[in-house]
């Protein structure tokens, strides 16, 4: 089942470089975002976790975002029930909600 929320990418962070314990490497990928109501008003901000399938697509403005539910395997929140980002539709400027924050 898939949910979805409009929200704005404020900026890319840059990606971090992690080695598991295991000694594999991998990257975390995250964007300051913000989580605007149906009305388009800022509702929240926050750190959205980037899966790497989608680390070409997400840059910073307004879009349809697609999320589904899965059950974390992995660190601190390793048996929770987690939101993931599954896909990313941009929103035309003309059409991005009235409390979007403009770009500088």
């Amino acid at each position: 089942m898939n949910f979805s929320s409009t929200i704005q990418v404020l900026k890319v962070d840059t990606p971090e470089e992690k080695t598991g314990k295991d000694g594999s490497k991998y990257t975390i990928r995250t964007a300051q975002t913000a989580l605007l109501t149906d009305e388009g008003k800022l509702d929240k901000v926050g750190r959205l976790r980037i899966p790497d399938r989608l680390a070409e697509v997400v840059k910073d403005g307004v879009f349809r975002a697609s999320f589904a539910l899965e059950v974390a395997q992995w660190g601190q929140n390793k048996g929770d029930v987690i939101a993931t980002l599954t896909g990313l539709i941009p929103v035309p400027r003309a059409a991005a909600p009235q409390g979007a924050a403009k770009p500088a």
